[in-house]
């Protein structure tokens, strides 16, 4: 029996430049605005600059009445290109938390192919039938809340979304902080 990772990237093409939209992503302080699922409250960084691998910083999460502290530290820093942050109760390795993310891939000047990632290290999972039934639940969640954040950061790079966004559901082999892989998209998807 295979044991592996479910993994999920939500892509789409934003008409704003690379920099311009890592700023954004790269600055958790401004994720409370970033977030789609709206459970982001605040955050701060509990390092000192300059940011790098390895920096950290603290979230005060909510989901419906209940609140709690996110500890996230992070993984990936390739400016303007990947940020990667591992989020859970306070470890910073393995099998804990969930490895989410940022890679933008700038198109021209003015638009960036920008891929929101999300890994699930602390549910290590037999790829069975009735386990990916059960993933499939959990995917749709996250994809409810992943979907709208691409929209909130073309709001806040005063940008838009061109064509439609697109999903990858997969399972990974490995969970390390080395950069994820991308699913390829190289066209968008014109908007119906």
């Amino acid at each position: 029996m295979t044991i592996k990772y479910p993994s999920l990237t939500v892509t789409g093409l934003i008409t704003a430049g690379c920099e311009t939209l890592f700023n954004i992503v790269s600055d958790p302080t401004r994720h409370p605005d970033l977030a789609g699922s709206g459970e982001v409250m605040q955050v701060r960084w509990t390092t000192h600059p300059p940011v790098g691998v390895g920096s950290g910083f603290v979230s005060l999460q909510c989901k419906g009445w209940y609140q709690y502290l996110s500890r996230s530290f992070v993984q990936v820093y390739d400016p303007p290109y990947w940020f990667v942050w591992r989020s859970g109760v306070g470890f910073r390795k393995t099998p804990f938390g969930q490895v989410w993310g940022f890679h933008l891939a700038p198109v021209d000047a003015r638009s960036t192919l920008v891929s929101h990632l999300m890994k699930w290290p602390v549910l290590p999972m037999p790829q069975l039938p009735l386990f990916d039934v059960l993933m499939q639940r959990r995917v749709e969640h996250e994809l409810s809340n992943m979907r709208p954040t691409l929209g909130k950061l073309a709001k806040l790079a005063g940008a838009q979304i061109i064509g439609n966004l697109q999903v990858t559901y997969d399972w990974l082999d490995d969970v390390s902080a080395k950069k994820p892989p991308i699913p390829a998209m190289t066209q968008p998807t014109p908007a119906r």
